[in-house]
């Protein structure tokens, strides 16, 4: 049975993860590095903030839902790292960075060993999707180190706009898997599938609009 406490957080974590939905599809179709971009970025960074905590109080505190598990870790890890990339204008990647990155990787085992077999409603494709995921990019962001300099001159805005972008589909992932519970897996893997095809299209985009891959981005 639900406890008030537990009650308070899952509305809270709807209220502001629906929020967060509504505001980060604006923010993707605002021009990039624009004044309206940035306002509306700093808010939707709050709103996942509060999501994040959340989702971390339902997993660590009370009786979680798998796909929870897994969309918490999904999103979680790329929303901190992408927020790290937009605060590393003047600089590399530091030990703050290796930390998220080993972090996420030990999110990912223990997930893993988390899992099991499955279940009906808990399909070995939304963990392993998220594990496969969220591993690539925190061995990406390790692999950073030995590249830095060129990170920080062409690939950082790039970094920062498609690990938030993937943030927001992790977000829609956790939202559209619990509210259409009877459509499992798809109905949470069907949004990340969506990210991925966004993402490419963003990437090839970026690529092609400036060779240099110009800083104007975040």
């Amino acid at each position: 049975m639900s406890t008030l406490p537990h009650l308070l957080n899952v509305a809270l974590h709807v209220a502001v993860g629906a929020g967060g939905l509504a505001l980060g599809l604006v923010v993707l179709l605002t021009v990039k590095g624009g004044a309206l971009h940035r306002r509306l970025g700093k808010i939707f960074a709050i709103l996942g903030a509060i999501s994040l905590m959340t989702a971390a109080i339902g997993v660590l505190f009370f009786d979680p839902l798998p796909p929870l598990i897994s969309a918490t870790l999904a999103f979680g890890y790329q929303f901190l790292s992408g927020l790290r990339a937009l605060a590393l204008k003047a600089r590399g990647p530091g030990p703050v960075d290796f930390c998220l990155a080993i972090a996420g990787l030990g999110g990912c085992w223990a997930l893993y060993s988390f899992m099991g077999a499955g279940t009906s409603t808990w399909p070995p494709i939304i963990g392993y999707s998220a594990i496969f995921y969220t591993s690539a990019v925190a061995l990406y962001d390790l692999s950073r180190f030995s590249w830095a300099r060129a990170w920080r001159q062409h690939a950082r805005p790039l970094d920062h706009g498609l690990k938030m972008a993937g943030a927001y589909f992790a977000m829609m992932s956790a939202g559209f898997g619990n509210v259409f519970r009877g459509l499992q897996p798809w109905s949470q893997v069907g949004p990340s599938v969506l990210g991925v095809i966004v993402i490419l299209g963003l990437a090839t985009a970026y690529v092609r609009k400036v060779p240099g891959a110009g800083a104007r981005v975040d």
